[in-house]
């Protein structure tokens, strides 16, 4: 075999050799392999017992579950496989006890069809609005309106003194609202609250 033969077969090799690898990157369908540590975003702590999901970004937005959720050891460590149907638009998102969550902003992709290992999945730590409603005399009947933390908000018609406890991600400047309908007339009022982890703000109300 002459050298120039000799060269040109193994460059022709290695480039070979780096195509391939480079290929492993390239979404697919088919068996998806995912392996990780769940942590906590602000501490990078591992944050374990609890659950990751692969959701699937929608042709007309949004997201769904693609499967049930999967088991994460108690050192937040996860180790699965799903079949993925679509080359794009795959996420991982977390959650555990007693409220962590990953924010939509922070959940990894996934290749679809490909090794999906060494991820790192972060969750916000959760904390707590405590809401104290207090009907001040004269009684009068009033519907009042909640929102600002976690979830859709709450009405409530007539509720007199009411204690509402409610989840919140921490970290974050939240403004707690609320609207007191005595007359046909809503007056609207808020607080800003920022709270750390796993703690609990009061916000009182009065009407």
């Amino acid at each position: 075999m002459n050298t120039h033969f000799l060269v040109v077969h193994r460059l022709l090799l290695a480039a070979g050799i780096f195509f391939s690898a480079g290929c492993n990157d390239d979404p697919t369908t088919g068996p998806t392999q995912v392996e990780g540590v769940v942590v906590q975003r602000q501490s990078r702590q591992p944050v374990g017992n609890g659950t990751v999901q692969v959701w699937l970004a929608g042709n007309g937005g949004g997201y769904g579950q693609v499967g049930a959720p999967q088991p994460c050891d108690a050192q937040g460590r996860f180790s699965f496989a799903f079949d993925a149907t679509s080359e794009a638009g795959y996420v991982l998102k977390a959650q555990a006890p007693p409220g962590y969550l990953t924010d939509w902003a922070d959940a990894p992709a996934l290749t679809a069809g490909r090794k999906n290992t060494g991820l790192t999945v972060p969750v916000l730590a959760p904390a707590w609005v405590r809401l104290i409603l207090v009907d001040e005399p004269p009684k009068t009947s009033a519907m009042v309106y909640l929102s600002g933390y976690d979830g859709p908000g709450d009405v409530l018609n007539r509720p007199r003194d009411t204690t509402l406890i409610r989840p919140v991600l921490a970290a974050f400047q939240r403004k707690i609202i609320w609207g007191i309908n005595e007359t046909g007339v809503i007056k609207q009022y808020s607080q800003d609250v920022k709270l750390t982890a796993l703690d609990t703000v009061t916000v009182r109300i009065r009407f």
